[in-house]
């Protein structure tokens, strides 16, 4: 059983990482349309959407992260110390 929930909070820690980089992409590149287009008011609203959603994604996604790794740390499930930050595991 503990396997299994290894495997899951394995699979969790990739998409955390996966979901929070296109977060963080969303919101510079709304930043990015913001700058661009200060003279076209379409683009300049699509702009300041998109990063009010990143950074909505991006709350999301940390609370997840931490509502997780408490649940980690409470139970004493995977490490025993909480979620490592998202990364590339390279085994020698």
């Amino acid at each position: 059983m503990e396997a299994l929930i290894l495997i899951g909070v394995t699979i969790f820690e990739a998409l955390v990482g996966l979901f929070l980089s296109a977060a963080i992409a969303a919101f510079f590149w709304g930043l990015v349309k913001f700058i661009w287009n200060a003279g076209d008011e379409k683009n300049l609203a699509d702009g300041k959407q998109l990063m009010l959603w990143g950074m909505v994604g991006i709350f999301v996604i940390v609370s997840l992260w931490a509502i997780v790794g408490f649940i980690q740390v409470s139970f004493g499930i995977g490490g025993g110390a909480g979620m490592s930050g998202p990364g590339i595991r390279i085994d020698p």
